[in-house]
């Protein structure tokens, strides 16, 4: 792992202790991950409010009265020095505190259920949804451990993610997509990302789901699994209630389109908070990929298949997900009502796809196969920006294309 492995092995040590002493799984909105009372006991299975021994700290957004906008301690038990290897102490590859692996992005229990009545409906070895981030396994990611990164297609113009041209850059960490005290939203997906204003450029607070003040979720991001609150997860709620019939599938696909089927929402809306025109079917501007300024046209997303289904019949499977109307949950038939989405045709950590041929042109003004990046053409390496080697695609090459236009 990208992390010490001192610091690795006490943090682990001490977080799965107190984790393996909490009752009950941690999932998503549940147990250490939200649905607090007024009784919880999950704020201790991470933190310690006078002995927190970890440096890690937080940057608030609203000054102190008296220490400003200056860091401070995030009272974390353990010696983790970031925020993702607190994350991997158990999330991590062999850790006890948590069956999704996200490190070798693998499930790692034949039923993460304490009921007896199998809720969790995944094997030990299975695949996760959003593949992994070990390097060997998943060249490309959205890379944690506070990897300063860039997002491509960002800001007015899409260049604020092109690094060469003096991009904004993003620092990419769990916690930068992920809420880990609970939200309205799928998986923990934060409500509020620290995003890239599509106006300015400039690094933004986006809103993309959250609560009134009575409490109630609005959420932009759901799932069609069995039992997922299609209203959002509730705010303090002691979350037996929600979770009672919630059927988690971490290694399925089970993604659901936007609430209200509102095409401004969904987990391509939540994505464009950082990859800002990929939501747009054309918009001007300079990928550096030796073009220039020109008009950028892109494959829509966040609509139905219907739009496109014509004389040909759709033979997509769920080997390209779609995202379904939250009331086929344990059905999932394929409908031409159902959407494309980003998740259709990429996953969210880190794939091991590979890209040859073609698909490695890194020149797109010298569209050869094999060509690449660097001083050393012909190696394969490449991609045409703002491919990045892979681009997070689930299928190798361009599978994901064929998969549903079966040429």
């Amino acid at each position: 792992m990208l992390v010490r492995k001192r610091s690795m092995i006490l943090a682990a040590l001490v977080v799965a202790t107190v984790v393996l002493m909490v009752p009950g799984v941690a999932m998503a909105n549940y147990s250490v991950h939200g649905g607090y009372s007024m009784s919880t006991d999950a704020c201790a299975g991470c933190h310690r409010a006078h002995t927190a021994a970890s440096p890690i700290t937080w940057t608030p957004t609203d000054p102190h009265p008296v220490t400003g906008t200056a860091p401070r301690s995030a009272l974390l038990i353990s010696t983790a020095e970031t925020i993702d290897e607190f994350c991997y102490t158990c999330h991590g590859a062999g850790m006890l505190g948590a069956d999704t692996n996200v490190w070798d992005g693998i499930f790692e229990a034949n039923d993460g259920d304490d009921t007896g009545t199998d809720r969790i409906n995944n094997t030990a070895g299975e695949s996760l949804n959003g593949g992994g981030f070990d390097p060997m396994q998943f060249p490309t990611q959205h890379y944690p451990g506070g990897v300063t990164w860039v997002a491509y297609g960002a800001g007015p113009d899409g260049r604020d993610g092109i690094i060469s041209t003096g991009g904004e850059q993003v620092d990419i960490s769990c916690s930068v997509c992920h809420d880990v005290h609970g939200s309205s939203n799928y998986r923990l997906l934060k409500d509020v990302v620290a995003g890239i204003d599509p106006t300015t450029g400039a690094r933004a607070g986006i809103t993309v789901g959250g609560y009134d003040g009575l409490g109630n979720p609005d959420p932009w991001v759901i799932s069609s699994e069995v039992g997922y609150p299609v209203g959002g997860w509730l705010l303090h709620e002691a979350g037996a209630a929600q979770m009672a019939l919630y059927e988690p599938d971490y290694t399925t696909p089970r993604y659901a389109k936007a609430p209200g089927d509102d095409a401004t929402k969904g987990i391509s809306a939540w994505c464009a908070t950082c990859h800002t025109q990929y939501v747009n079917t054309s918009s001007d501007y300079d990928a550096n990929d030796g073009f220039g300024y020109v008009t950028r046209h892109r494959h829509p997303v966040n609509v139905p298949l219907s739009n496109y289904s014509g004389a040909r019949a759709l033979v997509t499977t769920e080997t390209i997900p779609l995202a379904h109307d939250p009331a086929e949950a344990g059905t999932w038939a394929l409908e031409d009502s159902d959407w494309l989405d980003c998740l259709s045709c990429h996953v969210a950590h880190g794939s091991g796809a590979s890209m040859t041929g073609y698909a490695a042109v890194a020149d797109s003004t010298d569209p050869q196969p094999d060509s690449s990046y660097g001083d050393t053409p012909g190696d394969g390496l490449g991609s045409v920006p703002p491919g990045d080697g892979n681009a997070l695609l689930r299928m190798d090459n361009r599978g994901v294309c064929e998969a549903c236009h079966n040429k």
